[in-house]
């Protein structure tokens, strides 16, 4: 057989390594898909091409006409409805909403913790990748230092109080899982993410740490909700950071 010639051996090759490979998030699964921010999160994931599974207790509402859009019944407090939707999935997303309970045993963040948990835990490293939208508030280095900063009239069985730990509990109970999961949480001024907050702007712009929150030269806090659907999904598509609390800002 006779030798190739050495331009025809280089163009075999570069065609082999120029085939591109399939993002790592394929298949997104949201958990409250149809509130304020969860809607982002989706617009931003199907306009990237990913398909996505959008899960409510009324998936009839879902307006998406994309063909990569799937609307799904399910419960994110519940481990077997969990398990059932996510059957398949590459990334699973938990932006459900907050309730106007006055426990933490109530709150929804704290339900789905556990149900997210319990349904996901025993695939380990083989599970998907979990991310989670949790309150500006978790990122306080203790649970001392929460108490600390919790604001005026955020009293002993107060809605405020509730949620504020019902996020901590939350992500406590993500810390004692082995799940690969990133907790996520919005700056102090949040623009856009519900009517009266300031007009939302995709700019494709943010900053994140892992010690606190991101302030700019000004010392403001600020983040439009479009924007931190695009680092909720650039942190699916790269499968990191990986089990750490991370604030968005610019």
């Amino acid at each position: 057989m006779p030798k190739l010639k050495p331009f025809i051996a280089q163009a075999l090759f570069a065609c082999l390594v120029i085939v591109p490979t399939l993002a790592q998030a394929d298949r997104i699964v949201v958990f409250g898909a149809t509130g304020n921010l969860g809607n982002k999160i989706v617009r931003e994931a199907l306009d990237r091409g990913h398909e996505v599974v959008g899960v409510s207790r009324n998936p009839e509402n879902f307006a998406y006409t994309e063909e990569n859009f799937i609307g799904r019944a399910g419960n994110p407090t519940s481990a077997e409805s969990v398990k059932e939707v996510t059957l398949g999935a590459d990334v699973v997303i938990n932006a459900v909403g907050g309730r106007v309970v006055t426990s933490v045993e109530e709150t929804a963040i704290y339900q789905s913790a556990h149900a997210i948990t319990e349904a996901l835990g025993d695939l380990g490293d083989l599970g998907p990748y979990l991310l989670v939208i949790a309150g500006g508030s978790t990122m306080a280095q203790t649970r001392e230092e929460l108490f600390a900063n919790m604001p005026a009239g955020h009293t002993e069985g107060s809605t405020g109080r509730a949620l504020y730990l019902g996020h901590w509990a939350a992500y406590e109970t993500y810390l004692a899982s082995n799940l690969n999961w990133t907790v996520v949480t919005p700056p102090f001024r949040f623009i856009g993410w519900r009517e009266g907050t300031g007009t939302d702007v995709r700019t494709g712009n943010y900053r994140t740490s892992t010690e606190g929150r991101v302030f700019d030269e000004d010392g403001n806090n600020s983040l439009t909700a479009s924007d931190l659907a695009v680092a909720v999904i650039d942190f699916a598509e790269k499968r990191e950071p990986l089990k750490v609390k991370i604030a968005l800002g610019y």
